[in-house]
């Protein structure tokens, strides 16, 4: 942020800088203005790059089958030299920020091009896995390179394909272990606009694909550990949701977390799951795990207590654990706990939404109930009137809390004008 020129005028009536100081400063930052790019400009430039390579790739589709094999390797490669050394020429004239992300998503663009046209031209096999593993690699250093925020999100974005590719749809099952060198990869990068940018758009965008990506990961590993994975998944989804609330970490960490204990919490309002659950067999390496991001889960929790606004979701994990042992002396008693924590845990979200103004919050809080009323439809216990009827509710209250809010927002609004 620029220093405002009163102020450089009195540091030099205060002889605390000067002349010479003065000038340098206010060239600095004009230096530094000019080199910071139009957000949309960049973002324009990246979907330029884009069309620009599929149009590539359709002109030279559209005569393939006519050229020889020669030719067509010729060509395969012509738009990744090209790419590179407009991505060459951004990096030695320090070109701007639009240049840079437009030579990315070129040079990203063909790579994969020219890898699936080389496989094609000379009929190389290989499965999707270890084509998207090893496009993702070789565009990795433009991230460094080109300092590209395109780069990032399209990494991340096929390193998430590739993780949901080898870890679910393979057989027979394979634990992609590449997967987390690919989000090591951004991670140095992801930490430096924490700390330099931390209000950036891409910066922003970061705090809802990362978790995204961490929970993925989770997921590919965590669930062929048998019925133990609930329990990994508690406790990570607690320590995604605790994490968030560092002030250098976004919100996309928490509704993360909470949207992944809340799926939980579903889960475990049926006496049915916790009679099925059963985690005799658990391998030993998943069991430090647990233990780990327990530990984290715990630390975080301590650490988010020293501030003032209660956060009942943060409790929510370890309510859940504590359903588990609860469902070794009694699975009907586990169920209607739970059932009692998630109606809980919607009504209290219905309040701070109410108390906050926040129309987001209530809703959020409203479908929870939703969600749990919706649960209680296949209990075979419930007669349809009664399942009727906490639908009626569920929908009156919907109307009434939203109501609430627009109420208290006008009585805010009418009484700030006195305050004043």
């Amino acid at each position: 942020m620029a220093i405002p020129k009163k102020d450089l005028d009195e540091l030099l009536r205060a002889n605390v800088i000067t002349h010479q100081t003065a000038w340098d400063i206010e060239q600095y930052y004009l230096t530094k203005k000019q080199q910071q790019a139009n957000p949309l400009l960049a973002i324009f430039a990246a979907l330029g790059g884009i069309l620009v390579g599929l149009g590539i790739i359709l002109i030279f589709a559209h005569n393939w089958d006519n050229f020889s094999r020669q030719v067509k390797t010729l060509l395969a490669f012509t738009p990744l030299l090209l790419s590179q050394a407009f991505a060459a020429y951004c990096i030695i004239k320090n070109k701007s920020v639009a240049f840079k992300e437009t030579a990315a998503v070129l040079v990203f663009f063909s790579v994969g091009a020219s890898i699936s046209l080389v496989a094609q031209i000379y009929n190389i096999s290989g499965d999707f896995p270890k084509f998207l593993l090893t496009w993702a690699l070789l565009c990795a250093p433009l991230i460094y390179l080109l300092r590209s925020n395109a780069a990032v999100v399209l990494h991340l974005i096929i390193a998430v394909v590739y993780a949901v590719n080898k870890g679910w749809w393979s057989y027979p099952y394979e634990e992609p272990y590449w997967y987390l060198s690919l989000i090591a990869i951004v991670l140095p990068y992801y930490y430096s606009l924490i700390k330099d940018d931390a209000e950036g758009r891409i910066t922003r965008t970061l705090h809802i694909l990362m978790p995204i990506a961490f929970m993925v990961a989770a997921h590919t590993f965590f669930s062929h550990t048998g019925d133990f994975s609930f329990l990994l998944f508690v406790v990570f989804y607690g320590l995604l949701y605790v994490a968030g609330k560092l002030p250098k970490l976004g919100w996309g960490y928490k509704f993360i977390g909470i949207c992944g204990t809340m799926v939980l919490l579903f889960m475990g309002s049926f006496r049915e799951f916790w009679q099925n659950l059963d985690t005799d067999k658990v391998p030993g390496g998943y069991i430090a795990v647990f233990v780990l991001m327990l530990a984290g889960t715990l630390f975080f929790t301590g650490r988010n207590l020293k501030q003032k606004d209660f956060d009942l979701a943060q409790f929510l994990p370890l309510s859940v654990l504590a359903m588990y042992m609860l469902s070794f002396v009694s699975n009907g008693f586990a169920a209607v706990v739970t059932n009692l924590i998630t109606l809980g845990a919607g009504l209290w979200y219905i309040k701070q939404g109410i108390d906050r103004l926040k129309y987001l919050t209530v809703n959020f809080g409203l479908v929870v109930i939703t969600i749990l009323a919706g649960c209680s439809f296949f209990e075979p216990d419930l007669s349809f009137v009664l399942r009727g009827l906490l639908f009626v509710g569920v929908g009156a209250g919907f109307f009434v809390a939203n109501y609430a809010v627009s109420k208290r927002k006008q009585q805010t609004l009418k009484t700030q004008p006195n305050e004043n």
